[in-house]
């Protein structure tokens, strides 16, 4: 399984940013790549929830479930998609008053081989644009 890491810091509280990433519903308004989003259930901290996206010229829609910790953590697994297997875990680690050490880790493996030689040429700067794309809602829900 191959695993894509990024760690930003925001001056923003954890409990900001997470608000921002566990607010799926609003994913098609900031991410360029998300075409709709829609939340199949909800139960305690559990929530299922489905992206249909445009990637790397491949549509495809992906369900996951989503394990939520207010405020420090959201953990995704795999339901249904492109993938063979898929985990993405969203770390947020107040680090001063304000401020918040913020981690993305995705472990995938795509079940294609001939589409996940293609991904994987690209897939890297796709992470890069994506949690650019988080940062800068960020940046705009601090100012607001």
């Amino acid at each position: 399984m191959a695993t894509i890491e990024r760690i930003i810091e925001v001056e923003a509280s954890a409990e900001k940013l997470y608000e921002v990433v566990s607010n799926i519903e609003r994913y098609p308004s900031f991410l360029t790549w998300c075409d709709s989003s829609e939340i199949l259930s909800i139960e305690n901290h559990l929530v299922i929830a489905s992206l249909n996206i445009s990637i790397l010229g491949f549509k495809s829609k992906i369900t996951t479930l989503n394990r939520l910790y207010r405020s420090t953590k959201i953990e995704m697994s795999l339901q249904e998609g492109p993938f063979k297997s898929f985990k993405g875990t969203w770390l947020f680690e107040e680090i001063a008053l304000e401020k918040t050490r913020v981690s993305y880790t995705m472990k995938y493996q795509i079940a294609n081989p001939i589409t996940a030689f293609m991904v994987k040429q690209k897939l890297a700067s796709f992470i890069d644009q994506f949690v650019g794309e988080f940062v800068k809602k960020f940046k705009e829900e601090i100012t607001n």
